[in-house]
């Protein structure tokens, strides 16, 4: 119970962190639609009108998807699913959520998948898992601008493999002995609570998989190896 609700206060604090940036990518889509119902309602051919509804219809499925990613992502969920999930749909989830920090900062956020496999568990708690990865990659690399990119592979049998990359400085040496533990961090002076990798691994834990840590001072991988359904 109490780590459903320290999980539920981290969803919270991840999601204010890209509020910002979604409200602003939101506010793109809307002058899109407007752009494109005034050229439908100046147009006089039919060709013209159907590909200004076209636009709109196409901007308007982004915004509602959009929407229901974050809510999904922020809403208490007091009886988790408990069922196979694709390992890509955790990722394009993750991804849509930290992109508008990461154009925020100006850094270039990837992901690939390759050999797409099945996880079976609470998908929220993998989605929660690499948005915090990627949100701590993204603050590491923000002041040169750099790289964060999201991959799946399946390195070994019956395993899916999640990598968090980025090419910022690297963790403090003082840090990495307990960078699982509660209440250290290395973001304290941004509202850091230290609980983000310690909700993390007790995740990850959940799901039956374990994580670790390379870093270096051209960068940093957290590797998440998750067992595949059955």
């Amino acid at each position: 119970m109490l780590l459903e609700m320290l999980a539920q206060q981290q969803r919270v604090a991840q999601a204010g962190l890209v509020t910002a940036g979604m409200a602003h990518d939101i506010n793109n889509h809307v002058q899109m639609i407007s752009g494109s119902a005034y050229l439908a309602l100046m147009g006089d051919r039919p060709e013209e009108w159907r590909q200004a509804l076209e636009k709109v219809q196409e901007q308007c499925r982004e915004i509602a998807e959009t929407t229901r990613t974050f809510l999904s992502f922020v809403r208490r969920n007091e009886s988790a699913a408990e069922a196979a999930f694709l390992a890509s749909d955790a990722v394009e989830q993750a991804c849509r959520l930290v992109d508008p920090l990461a154009r925020k900062h100006g850094v270039a956020l990837e992901h690939t998948v390759h050999g797409d496999g099945s996880v079976s568990g609470d998908e929220r708690m993998l989605v929660q898992a690499l948005v915090n990865l990627a949100s701590n990659a993204i603050r590491a690399c923000a002041p040169k601008k750099g790289r964060v990119a999201i991959e799946v592979s399946s390195p070994t049998p019956g395993f899916c493999r999640f990598e968090v990359s980025d090419d910022g400085p690297g963790i403090p040496e003082d840090l990495r002995g307990r960078l699982f533990r509660p209440f250290s961090t290395g973001h304290a002076s941004s509202g850091g609570n230290g609980l983000g990798l310690f909700i993390v691994r007790q995740a990850v834990r959940r799901l039956g998989g374990t994580i670790r840590v390379r870093t270096s001072p051209q960068g940093t991988t957290f590797v998440t190896d998750l067992p595949r359904a059955r």
